[in-house]
């Protein structure tokens, strides 16, 4: 199964130090992936693709969409509604010092991860991970998604809808 990250690449910033979203990557979100059962790739990929085309593609394919909220980067929010719009799965993190996003945190689990990248806090943060991916997976066929609840769409009008 393939999980597909979104997220900052760059620190945009003097808020997170150089290297910030390479380590969240690198030691969070691709151990706790792979410990998930995922095989975790991002668009950051060597080449000479399109990478919107690689981004847009993977976004639709992937089985799982890992979004990391941190900072509000418009990119990142962009391909998460863009993920959203289609009422695939997605695991949503951010650190823990990023503030809400009202059509978002409401309504959604997010897993909060320490920004401190401790290895203390790493070590804390990656079982927590691998069950919030593990649940988001495991709940993939729910009912009660996002879109599903904004259109209110159920089971029934579904039904009527399709005859």
């Amino acid at each position: 199964m393939k999980a597909f990250v979104i997220m900052p690449f760059v620190e945009r910033n003097d808020k997170r130090p150089h290297g910030f979203f390479k380590e969240v990557l690198d030691n969070l979100l691709i151990p706790a992936g792979i410990e998930a059962g995922f095989n975790v790739e991002t668009a950051n990929k060597q080449g000479s693709d399109v990478i919107q085309s690689t981004i847009i593609n993977d976004l639709l394919e992937a089985d799982l969409v890992i979004a990391d909220l941190t900072d509000h980067n418009p990119n990142v929010l962009f391909e998460l509604g863009l993920r959203m719009a289609h009422d695939l799965p997605i695991a949503l993190v951010k650190s823990k010092d990023t503030g809400r996003i009202f059509d978002v945190d409401n309504m959604l689990r997010v897993h909060e991860y320490n920004q401190n990248l401790w290895k203390s806090t790493i070590d804390a943060d990656i079982p927590e991970l691998i069950e919030h991916f593990k649940a988001v997976w495991n709940n993939r066929d729910s009912e009660q998604t996002y879109m599903k609840i904004l259109r209110r769409v159920t089971p029934q009008n579904a039904t009527e809808k399709n005859q």
